[in-house]
């Protein structure tokens, strides 16, 4: 499909293949300047896909260890970008803003590998380029109902009292709720029935070393029939998924843009697969990218104006990790 349909794929090649309801798998970019198209069951060679429902690899799980080490952080870096977007937030610029940062590691295991080795909601792998293990829902489709799960607040299940701790804390609470309102706001442009349906829950991610608890909400939207005509329209409007920007969007990005001093590329866009009747996608976070022969884990989290800047930093920290079986 990529070659033979699409020389050069965008939101209107997604249209044109929803409308006929031909199957597909679609990867895009965080800046929606990439998008990748496959068909189903994709060629293997090309690409390594698993969703919930669906993949093109049935190849049993590798139990192996996985060693990974973070080479360096670089906190005076990562402390300079945060006084900058402190500065931005007390000017009414924006309210909060999703930093991140790629951070040099070293791995005992192939990508390929490591894709067979860990256990995530999403995965996938684009050979020589990148894997990501996503836990994280973008937007589902489902009998005219578009549901989505922003994921926003990370706490190590170990620290005590750790659920209480997240549940109440005021920076997470705030960061949460304007995250959840973008989206209400974004899927009000597409419906006129928007509702939250969970508010605030916690679900668990089991690494090698830790747990991990992360907090989202479903939030849902009553679509019009033959949504499907429209599919990459649809995608575009609501692209880049709000958990990953800042509020107010557009602002945030172009300050992102600016400061975080690499090339997200593929890290933070999102992978998606298209039944001909239904939708499933992640959003691409806990990402490791392939540059020549270094590997690069790129990773963040949501700054407001009651973050704190070591325990931001930790927390991009503790999301280097890859999820095992």
């Amino acid at each position: 499909m990529q070659s033979k349909l699409f020389k050069n794929p965008n939101f209107s090649s997604i249209n044109q293949l929803a409308k006929l309801r031909i199957p597909f798998v679609f990867v895009i970019n965080f800046a929606k300047t990439d998008i990748r198209l496959f068909p189903i069951p994709a060629n293997t060679n090309d690409i390594l896909y698993k969703f919930p429902n669906s993949t093109n690899c049935v190849k049993t799980k590798n139990s192996q260890n996985i060693n990974l080490s973070i080479q360096e952080t670089d906190f005076e870096n990562y402390k300079q970008k945060f006084s900058y977007i402190q500065n931005k937030i007390k000017e009414g610029k924006i309210t909060q803003i999703n930093l991140t940062q790629a951070s040099p590691i070293t791995i005992d295991k192939t990508l390929k590998e490591i894709y067979f080795a860990s256990n995530a909601l999403y995965k996938l792998y684009l050979p020589n380029h990148f894997i990501v293990f996503s836990p994280e829902t973008f937007v589902k489709i489902e009998n005219n109902t578009l549901i989505t799960h922003p994921m926003k607040g990370t706490i190590d299940a170990s620290i005590k009292n750790a659920e209480e701790n997240i549940l109440n804390d005021k920076k997470e609470i705030e960061e949460h709720q304007k995250v959840v309102a973008m989206v209400k706001s974004e899927f009000s442009n597409l419906s006129e029935n928007v509702w939250v349906e969970r508010s605030r829950y916690i679900s668990k991610i089991k690494t090698k070393t830790k747990t991990l608890l992360q907090v989202s909400s479903e939030i849902c939207a009553k679509l019009q029939p033959n949504w499907q005509d429209n599919l990459g329209d649809l995608l575009n409007s609501i692209l880049p998924a709000a958990s990953i920007c800042g509020v107010p969007k557009n602002e945030a990005i172009e300050i992102i843009n600016k400061i975080e001093g690499y090339d997200r590329g593929f890290y933070s866009g999102v992978m998606g697969i298209f039944t001909g009747e239904s939708l499933d996608s992640g959003v691409m976070i806990r990402f490791i990218e392939k540059n020549g022969e270094n590997y690069f884990y790129k990773s963040g989290g949501g700054i407001t104006e009651l973050s704190d800047v070591e325990k931001e930093f930790s927390e991009l920290k503790n999301k280097i990790y890859v999820p095992i079986y």
